[in-house]
């Protein structure tokens, strides 16, 4: 058989399977505006042509003076004078602006050109923005923080959008115009439809939706099911250095929520008890963190509740909490392991999943570990650097130094992307939505936990510990991209700068983030399994000297048959498609059985 007639009879027998609605088109690009948060279990699903990018004040120059900078005119500005924050090419959404509350409160001109349109459809300022006066912006996704003022309302553009402004000329410390923007583009001809000043019935009820997410943090975000299932742990000793499973599950499937107890454990079992996740038979940890960080727990912690993840659930006989949704393809292997030189105790455990068929587009969750002692000279902390697929969701990043000094916060956030820087901020605090020191100076007393708080948690960012005693200086906090998440195609650096932090402080992050596992029958490594790959595939049919086959003996035979056809089939079935799910889930060992 020819390979022109083979493709050209593939090509009918598919199409016939899409007609007769067997093959479904994956969701490329995931869920977008308000849904981009309540489609809980969408969150893993792969964003192919997404792009993320920041529009901030940054200091371009590579300095740090981190204000009243510009697309144009460009450099330091200190006049009164017009200028343009940014132009961005559509259709994209803007999913968060954040100004320090200082600034904030100083009423900043913010202005809004849609689609090329001469008139502006936003034409406002900050302090009504961040005040919650300017249409239907209001709290929750509106809020103050520890020095800083953040918007969560989502606001789209078809084609495009100028972001206007008026600098005031420099008199005083707070006429510095701090600023940034969070948004994401979409490739041309994604349906979406610019801001328009109000809501459609379904979009205030996906507003209401995000509302009452965002009311209730610590509550599982996604919808009940009564197919999950729930695999117990009862109370534990793990001896040192041993390990214990809390699932071992055969999938494909999804696990929705893990929850770990320890009333009584100290800071010292915290950090020694590990979290450890494993996909696929992989003999390398996607997760590997200990409780203390990955939770966010221990050492004065404040006790919070976060969208994703926190210490403070619903029930608080759940304890520690982890909601990230966690799909994996052929099988999970999750445990705990104590590396201390003492037993520890847990309380309880429990991991909540649902075996069914996935879409082959769903990435798996991993999380990475980092420490580091800053050496003279040393410019960054590196949060995560890998590569791959997938898109960033967010960390905790753990700070303290022997100095009475706060300088350390001066430091940006640097994302590079498929090898393009896409993301610089204006200071560390900014990053987790806080300012000025989160709110250590530049005081603004009429804040929820007033000036100079211990602590400031909200849904998507917060500060769990921040003070300045005795010769040391320490800050722990967290932010969460959900809608606002980071994609990547191929690899990914997210770092902060440690420059103005003394030589000798330490920094600890736990990086999260989403990534496909490599198909065998994605032949093209494009992360779909479609009529490209079965090009790719006819290329080689009938060859039976697979030196030269590549993947396309996908059954390792030696040859490409019927048999590697099948499989690349049945992959095209179930990758887009879960019609006529098998009723059974995947199959499990007990929780609790020891582990070496």
């Amino acid at each position: 058989m020819s390979q022109r007639l083979f493709v050209r009879i593939l090509t009918s027998v598919l199409g016939l399977f899409c007609a007769k609605g067997l093959i479904m088109p994956c969701a490329a690009q995931g869920p977008r505006g308000y849904e981009a948060y309540t489609a809980w279990e969408q969150l893993p699903r792969l964003r192919l042509g997404v792009k993320s990018h920041l529009a901030s004040s940054h200091d371009r120059s590579g300095a740090n003076d981190d204000y009243s900078q510009y697309e144009s005119p460009p450099g330091l500005i200190t006049d009164q004078i017009d200028a343009v924050v940014k132009t961005i090419d559509g259709p994209g959404l803007i999913y968060r602006f954040w100004m320090p509350h200082a600034i904030a409160r100083r009423g900043f001109v913010v202005r809004m050109f849609f689609d090329g349109e001469q008139t502006p459809r936003i034409d406002t300022d900050s302090a009504s923005v961040m005040g919650g006066s300017f249409g239907y912006f209001a709290a929750p996704l509106i809020t103050t923080c520890a020095g800083g003022q953040v918007c969560y309302e989502p606001i789209p553009f078809a084609r495009s959008l100028r972001i206007e402004t008026v600098n005031k000329g420099y008199v005083a410390w707070n006429d510095r115009h701090y600023y940034q923007y969070s948004y994401l583009t979409f490739p041309a001809g994604a349906d979406i439809d610019s801001y328009t000043g109000s809501l459609t019935l379904r979009q205030q009820q996906a507003r209401s939706a995000v509302v009452s997410m965002f009311e209730n943090p610590g509550r599982y975000p996604g919808p009940d099911s009564p197919a999950a299932i729930d695999v117990n742990l009862p109370p534990t000793t793990i001896e040192t250095n041993s390990t214990v499973t809390l699932a071992d599950l055969t999938g494909p499937g999804r696990i929705r929520k893990l929850n770990v107890l320890m009333n009584d454990a100290n800071d010292a079992e915290l950090n020694g008890l590990r979290l450890q996740v494993y996909y696929d038979s992989n003999p390398n940890p996607a997760i590997d963190v200990s409780i203390a960080n990955f939770f966010g727990a221990g050492r004065q912690r404040a006790p919070y509740g976060s969208i994703p993840l926190g210490t403070l659930p619903t029930d608080p006989n759940d304890g520690f909490y982890c909601y990230w949704p966690m799909p994996f393809h052929r099988s999970i292997l999750i445990r705990l392991h104590n590396t201390t030189a003492r037993p520890i105790i847990v309380d309880s455990a429990r991991i909540q999943y649902i075996g069914a068929p996935i879409d082959r587009d769903l990435c798996c969750l991993h999380a990475a570990e980092r420490t580091s002692t800053r050496q003279s000279g040393q410019i960054y902390h590196t949060i995560l650097s890998t590569t791959g697929r997938g898109h960033y969701l967010g960390d905790l990043l753990y700070v303290e130094q022997d100095a009475n000094s706060f300088y350390m916060l001066e430091g940006d956030d640097v994302i590079t992307v498929d090898g393009a820087e896409v993301q610089n901020g204006t200071g560390l605090e900014d990053i987790y939505n806080g300012g000025f020191y989160y709110n250590w100076v530049a005081q603004q007393p009429d804040e929820p936990e007033g000036p100079s708080p211990g602590s400031a948690t909200r849904p998507l960012s917060g500060i769990l510990y921040v003070d300045r005693q005795e010769g040391i200086a320490r800050a722990d906090q967290y932010r969460w991209r959900i809608a606002d998440c980071i994609p990547f195609s191929s690899s990914i650096e997210v770092k902060v700068e440690c420059r103005y932090a003394r030589a000798g402080s330490r920094w600890t992050s736990v990086g999260f983030w989403y990534e496909l596992p490599h198909l065998i029958e994605d032949l093209n490594n494009d992360a779909i399994v479609d009529f490209s790959d079965l090009a790719v595939f006819a290329k080689n049919w009938t060859e039976t000297n697979c030196g030269r086959c590549g993947w396309s003996d996908l059954t390792g035979d030696g040859s490409v048959g019927f048999d590697d056809l099948r499989q690349l089939v049945q992959c095209w079935l179930t990758a887009c498609s879960i019609a006529n799910p098998p009723e059974t889930g995947p199959s499990t060992s007990p929780a609790g059985s020891p582990g070496s």
